[in-house]
């Protein structure tokens, strides 16, 4: 019988997280969990944490795992899949995954709070082994911000759950009607980088009648006259089917990701797999990810945000060729593949570790 391979990872967002901080984090132990000759311990920093393992179970689809509050004496690698390392074992090599360098692009005007954000990147940085970046320009991100270097950092893309495909919508909520509105996935309020302001503006300029309108998914409404708050949806947490963003994303005219700052785009590749046109800002990782698949516009043009918005709405020879190449373009991701380059690099350090031991 093969050695088993121990792992332990941060669990902190496992079961509670709705962002695409959380869907990854689970996209990938939905995937490792399957492995027989791997020995999973997820890790929280409670008394009990033990009591959570219900939840966890069902966040992941697998009760094969161990719960601790500290990395077991037999872990051979420890992966913090969230933006920081909260835990530590003594001789063990870990990975940090870090999605972004938010707190060090857009610092928080509050002094405190500030450096509250930035120490679990600031410790990562210090005691991580390896870094994990989802895309180049992530990659660059953590150089810059944080000093690390380049040989110390893999670039591993995000993946697309298979039940991201295109056809009819089915239910869509309150008074949406398919095709007859815009899509905006995130936190329009107290995320500066996510730019609504720039959307809402452009929105404005294009159609002002209201009409389509914006209808927005996440944890808060905007101070938009023709936005259509859906609220904050949480079907990942329990399944991988996404039932209710599919919809969403197959009824849209198209999903807009105005953003300053992104460092994969998650919801316009999930888009792109259902059929939806993207429109996104021309910024960050956004071309990277998304290749000559979306219509981009300058983040600070509402002007060009607006003919780009009627664009889109209107025409459909445009939005067919986008659905076509969306297609192809969301085809290149793959969470099972993203998984596996996980095991290969964990299992890569580990040796390294053992040899240098």
């Amino acid at each position: 019988m093969a050695e088993l391979f121990s792992l332990a990872v941060d669990a902190r967002v496992v079961a509670t997280d709705s962002r695409g901080i959380g869907r990854y984090a689970r996209a990938i132990l939905r995937r490792i969990v399957g492995h027989e000759d791997i020995a999973l311990t997820l890790l929280l920093p409670e008394r009990l944490p033990w009591l959570r393992k219900r939840s966890l179970a069902a966040a992941i689809g697998s009760s094969r795992f161990r719960v601790a509050s500290r990395a077991p004496a037999d872990t051979q690698l420890l992966w913090h899949p969230a933006n920081g390392a909260f835990f530590s074992a003594p001789g063990v090599p870990s990975v940090a995954t870090i999605h972004d360098a938010v707190p060090f692009r857009f610092p928080n005007p509050d002094l405190a709070a500030r450096e509250r954000e930035r120490t679990p990147f600031l410790r990562s940085a210090r005691e991580a082994a390896h870094f994990i970046a989802v895309s180049h320009f992530g990659a660059s991100e953590l150089n810059d911000a944080l000093g690390i270097a380049p040989d110390r950092i893999e670039v591993i893309p995000h993946g697309v759950e298979g039940s991201f495909t295109p056809g009819e919508p089915g239910a869509l909520p309150g008074s949406l009607r398919a095709g007859e509105y815009l899509l905006f996935v995130g936190d329009p309020v107290t995320e500066p980088r996510k730019n609504f302001p720039l959307l809402a503006s452009a929105h404005t300029r294009a159609f002002p009648s209201g009409s389509p309108p914006i209808a927005i998914v996440g944890p808060r409404a905007a101070e938009c006259a023709a936005s259509c708050y859906i609220g904050e949806l949480r079907d990942d947490i329990r399944t991988s089917e996404n039932t209710a963003l599919r919809s969403l994303y197959r009824g849209a005219r198209a999903l807009c990701v105005p953003s300053f700052h992104e460092t994969f785009g998650m919801p316009g590749i999930e888009a792109m797999a259902c059929g939806t046109p993207v429109l996104a800002s021309q910024a960050s990782c956004l071309p990277e990810i998304y290749g000559d698949a979306a219509c981009f516009a300058a983040p600070e043009d509402a002007r060009e945000w607006s003919e780009a918005l009627r664009r889109i709405v209107a025409d459909d020879t445009y939005r067919a060729e986008l659905r076509t190449r969306g297609l192809a373009q969301a085809a290149r991701y793959n969470w099972e593949r993203s998984a596996q380059s996980h095991l290969v690099l964990f299992r890569r350090l580990a040796a390294s570790a053992r040899i240098s031991a």
